[in-house]
């Protein structure tokens, strides 16, 4: 089947009764709205819903920090959480972690409340990159951020106190999405890949090949990623780029190669459309010798990680993305 053929095929619709889970359906109709008149009007559906700004945890310290740009790159704005008691002279544990929002979408403000916590149960350190959106900036210029900030951490981790041998590389969503992007550049380009790539229901194929991406075309379905939503994104995010010239680096699940990959988590759940190209990938991960812990959620739509966990699976899904990093942040032999 051509790529055009599968585009015309629909998957099954959607059940929203019958499939989200009850604590989430009870306040879907308070989710987004989506207007999909345009990218502008996909954001201000999304500032409708944004994350109120927390003030800082007294046991968390949170910095805001610019790290030089790479290769003729302009400077990458971070914000560090890391433990308020932490002994400067012992490097800690990171996650290097990229926002979601669909590569249009996007910021630092919204990850606050999460990274204290995260910083409180985990004893790591955590740095969320202020990467660059599309349509201004297309493919590759947020994944460059990443990798700026990535390669600067690898390069001189002393100077940013934390542990080469324990980083992880993660992201929700489109973030997920640049996380599993780079670890393939990395690759490529033959330098270090993470201990794990931390991906959240990641966004990573822009074909709508598979039905669980073409079973969400009802607008009335509000708080479910939509299509025309998801063709509208991945169009500013390729900035022209389509069909065979569209690179695995902006769009992973076009890869033909995956081995040589970090170990991966993935956690997607079953009310997502994205489900299908997370269970492939996650299968051709496996295929390639990439070790591979897989988590599907039933009743959990997409976006539920970053919100508060308000059912007992969102919350499962919070306590095994806390569990994997606790395991790739644990000390290796001395």
């Amino acid at each position: 089947m051509s790529e055009n053929d599968a585009r015309g095929s629909q998957g099954p619709a959607i059940d929203v009764n019958a499939r989200v889970e009850p604590g989430t359906l009870a306040i879907l109709d308070s989710l987004a709205r989506w207007d999909l008149t345009s990218i502008d009007t996909i954001r201000a559906s999304y500032a409708k819903v944004a994350a109120p700004l927390t003030p800082p945890n007294p046991l968390v310290t949170r910095t805001d920090e610019t790290i030089a740009g790479l290769d003729g790159r302009p400077d990458v704005r971070v914000r560090w959480y890391r433990p308020a008691d932490a002994d400067p002279g012992v490097p800690l544990p990171c996650l290097l972690w990229l926002h979601g929002g669909a590569y249009i979408m996007g910021n630092l403000e919204e990850n606050d409340h999460r990274f204290d916590l995260m910083v409180i149960e985990l004893g790591c350190a955590v740095v969320s990159v202020d990467w660059r959106l599309a349509p201004e900036h297309p493919y590759p210029e947020g994944l460059d951020d990443a990798d700026t900030v990535w390669r600067r951490l690898v390069d001189d981790p002393a100077a940013f106190g934390v542990d080469p041998a324990r980083l992880v590389l993660g992201g929700a969503s489109a973030g997920a999405g640049l996380a599993a992007a780079l670890c393939l550049r990395l690759r490529d380009t033959g330098r270090a890949q993470p201990i794990l790539q931390l991906l959240v229901y990641p966004m990573f194929d822009d074909r709508e090949v598979t039905p669980s991406i073409r079973a969400i075309e009802d607008p009335g379905h509000w708080g479910l990623w939509h299509l025309r939503a998801n063709r509208l994104c991945w169009e500013a995010y390729l900035g022209g780029l389509a069909g065979d010239d569209v690179p695995a680096t902006a769009a992973p699940a076009r890869a033909t190669d995956l081995s040589g990959l970090a170990p991966a988590y993935l956690g997607i759940g079953d009310v997502d459309a994205f489900l299908d190209e997370n269970l492939a990938y996650a299968a051709r991960l496996s295929r390639d010798g990439v070790p591979v812990e897989l988590h599907v959620y039933p009743g959990v739509i997409h976006g539920g990680f970053v919100a508060v966990p308000r059912t007992p699976r969102t919350a499962q899904l919070l306590r095994d993305v806390y569990a994997a990093l606790a395991t790739a942040f644990a000390p290796g032999p001395a």
